[in-house]
């Protein structure tokens, strides 16, 4: 139940940032939600949380559950309502 209510705050963009690069800090989980979009969430903190997919990393599901640091573009993709899209262009495992 909790994972459920930290998906409710996943970030929102302003449209002036989009297709912005950023690089964050998180643990990468599997995308457990309705959206149809994004391979998986990454977890920045309890209250901030990216939906996220890969063009470069091939697979993502061999960091599925380690802390990583990403960096990442906006897609500019998102359902109304809904959070924002990012493509994970290089990842790191955090030790």
């Amino acid at each position: 139940m909790a994972f459920l209510l930290g998906l409710a705050s996943c970030t929102h963009g302003n449209s002036s940032n989009d297709n912005a690069t950023i690089t964050v800090n998180g643990r990468l989980e599997p995308n457990a939600t309705t959206y149809t979009y994004g391979t998986n969430l990454l977890v920045v903190s309890p209250s901030t949380s990216y939906f996220v997919e890969s063009t470069v990393i091939n697979p993502l599901a061999s960091f599925v559950g380690d802390s990583v640091q990403v960096t990442m573009k906006d897609m500019g993709i998102r359902q109304n309502p809904g959070p924002e899209l990012y493509n994970i262009i290089s990842i790191t495992p955090l030790p």
